[in-house]
């Protein structure tokens, strides 16, 4: 499974967010699913907000799962991309509860 990583970027220093957003990439891959980073979207990081916007709903809509990491609420991006996973039912996973689920996951997939 595909799981988009939504966070805040804008507003605080990038080597930070690159710092939160690779973390979530190893936690994420030690369950077994596929990280997909708005961090690694191809654009230079002075690119506008709208284009980097454009480009991370197309990654967003290419996955499955989002995972929302801690205080995604402080940014218009990451609230949008929340949005747009409700929207189309995808599974939501908080950061603050995602090794839980992903362990619940993982132990009925080995019931079957």
């Amino acid at each position: 499974m595909k799981v988009y990583i939504s966070g805040r970027i804008s507003g605080r220093p990038l080597e930070e967010a690159r710092r939160e957003f690779r973390a979530a990439e190893v936690k994420i891959r030690r369950f077994g699913l596929r990280p997909v980073s708005p961090m690694q979207n191809g654009l230079a990081p002075a690119a506008d907000w709208a284009e980097h916007m454009g480009r991370d709903i197309t990654l967003l809509l290419r996955c499955e799962a989002i995972y929302m990491l801690p205080q995604w609420q402080k940014s218009e991006g990451a609230t949008l991309e929340y949005l747009i996973a409700r929207q189309r039912r995808m599974r939501i996973f908080l950061a603050e509860t995602f090794e839980a689920h992903a362990r619940f996951d993982n132990t009925q997939k080995r019931r079957v």
